[in-house]
């Protein structure tokens, strides 16, 4: 990638703490290697799972530690250039003052979640593949929108803003503002969503997720088959996921771990597909700066 107009900032301190995640020292040093400089700072955002409710009504949401995590530094002249770990070969350079034009699917939620304020580089790195059946989307523009806003907002820090800019922002709100041992509960109207305290981790409790190697190929069974066998493996809840990816999330007893990762492989591979990726993850922190 070229490099004109690049502003130079401090480099992003990396995350050095013991136990420090990997990706955390992986997506700055990538963004060095994509845009010729380190980053001035690195994001990270929890995906949003909706535990209760339709898309347009009330319910219930939950942060999880699965992250979306961006590596970021301002330009002078106004352009965005977007790149991802994960896409290596899809970069996108874009005026977002004039038209924008067709762009990667990865890329539309990080450029919804800015205004057009300034110039921004950013790598983007996302914990799920694609097909998961839990969008990248609301991290994705939660980040970015706090990315710009920490380096051309006026009134660094308003995280508010982000909000509004996306297409489900009782999720967002989720993303933002998620406290640890809680899900955000928030009605059909505009008010700000509530706290309700549920701490999983206390319980000994774990969301276990099964992401299929390729949709369908199971008929009828592809929903149904998951959701039954984790069950009967000690699953307190399994519910399929949205989309076409065909994915099963479940609520699992520590005991029960085991068991409910064999069962949601032997539902797959039973029929003749592949093993799926079978994840876990706790509840998680809101979107916020780690460098």
């Amino acid at each position: 990638m070229t490099r004109p107009h690049d502003v130079s900032p401090p480099a992003a301190a990396l995350p050095a703490a013991r136990g420090a995640a990997p990706v955390l020292r992986l997506v700055p040093f990538a963004f060095t290697r994509a845009f010729g400089r380190p980053p001035a700072g690195v994001w990270s955002a929890p995906y949003v799972l909706r535990r209760s409710g339709s898309r347009a009504g009330p319910g219930a949401a939950a942060a999880l530690s699965w992250r979306v995590v961006v590596a970021a530094a301002p330009r002078t002249d106004g352009r965005l250039r977007l790149g991802s770990i994960d896409r290596p070969d899809e970069g996108v350079e874009v005026d977002p003052r004039g038209d924008v034009g067709p762009v990667p699917e990865w890329a539309r939620p990080v450029l919804a979640g800015t205004t057009g304020a300034g110039g921004l580089d950013l790598l983007v790195h996302t914990d799920l593949p694609e097909c998961a059946g839990l969008s990248a989307a609301v991290p994705l523009a939660c980040t970015a929108a706090l990315i710009e806003a920490a380096f051309h907002d006026p009134e660094p820090g308003d995280a508010h803003r982000s909000r509004i800019r996306l297409t489900d922002s009782p999720l967002g709100a989720v993303a933002l503002f998620a406290r640890p041992g809680h899900v955000m509960v928030f009605g059909s109207d505009t008010g700000a969503p509530s706290h309700v305290p549920f701490d999983p981790d206390g319980l000994g409790l774990r969301f276990v997720l099964a992401v299929p190697r390729r949709a369908g190929g199971m008929g009828d069974g592809s929903i149904a088959g998951p959701v039954r066998d984790a069950l009967a493996a000690g699953a307190i809840e399994a519910r399929p996921l949205p989309g076409a990816g065909g994915s099963t999330i479940a609520v699992v007893p520590g005991a029960a771990l085991a068991a409910v990762r064999r069962a949601l492989v032997h539902t797959r591979t039973r029929a003749g597909e592949p093993a799926p990726r079978v994840l876990s993850a706790a509840l998680g922190s809101p979107c916020t700066r780690v460098a």
